[in-house]
């Protein structure tokens, strides 16, 4: 069945997810994050694409962003998208795919909209009881409200929507059911809770070092893996070893 075209905005205004193969992990530590964070702006100033907000989570990113024909948008994600994986397949020297298909989008057709997406996307943190939203470290907030931080955000254009910095750190602050496109979510752990899980279950400080082990110390490892309530896809996944290693032990 072949898929929808996308959705055109009138207004060159598109709330955007990019999301993990199957729930997996995109980012693994802080540098991950700030690399993904400098391609937004990079790509961006490519193509003169306007960065009004973002968001990123452990598995997903948000992102709000005008100025963008519906052509331009999709060759700015592909290109954050692959300069990504291509960084993440290096760095833990694995392969494979790592977003999830087709990006989603949404057009932003209204001022009271923008308001809205504007919200539900620096609150996500919150939403997902990870951290305050003012004080999350890889969302936009602190570059909208704080002047004196150095930015690549479009400021203007969000400060005059909201007639003033004041105005708008108080819609932000709202606690409003939000009903703009989500992350859906699935029965499933994450690749992020298995993560954990597993570096809890192996005594390792992170999932990705058990590629440094002796084939040893990787062989009792993998025993408990095995006896994991875990698919072998979904430990593959977090762990970067193959499948049939996994099988092999």
């Amino acid at each position: 069945m072949p898929r929808k075209p996308r959705k055109e905005s009138s207004t060159q205004i598109y709330h955007v997810i990019v999301r993990g193969n199957n729930r997996q992990l995109l980012f693994l530590n802080d540098e991950d994050k700030l690399f993904f964070t400098n391609r937004i702006f990079k790509y961006s100033e490519q193509l003169n694409i306007s960065i009004y907000s973002y968001c990123i989570m452990g598995n997903h990113v948000h992102i709000l962003l005008g100025r963008t024909p519906k052509i331009i948008l999709s060759l700015f994600v592909q290109k954050l998208a692959n300069s990504y994986v291509f960084y993440f397949n290096r760095k833990y020297e694995c392969s494979g795919h790592l977003f999830q298909g087709r990006f989603k989008s949404e057009p932003v057709e209204s001022d009271e909209y923008f308001k809205t997406v504007l919200r539900y996307i620096l609150q996500n943190p919150q939403k997902a009881n990870i951290d305050s939203f003012v004080n999350y470290k890889w969302n936009s907030y602190c570059q909208l409200v704080n002047t004196d931080i150095a930015s690549k955000i479009d400021r203007t254009f969000v400060y005059e929507l909201f007639e003033g910095i004041s105005p708008m750190k108080k819609y932000l602050k709202l606690n409003e059911k939000h009903h703009c496109m989500e992350y859906e979510t699935r029965i499933l752990p994450s690749d992020e809770k298995v993560s954990r899980i597993l570096s809890t279950l192996l005594k390792i400080d992170n999932i990705h070092m058990i590629k440094s082990l002796t084939p040893d110390q990787l062989s009792k490892k993998l025993i408990v893996l095995r006896h994991s309530n875990f698919s072998l896809a979904q430990i593959s996944r977090v762990t970067g070893l193959s499948i049939k290693i996994l099988k092999g032990y």
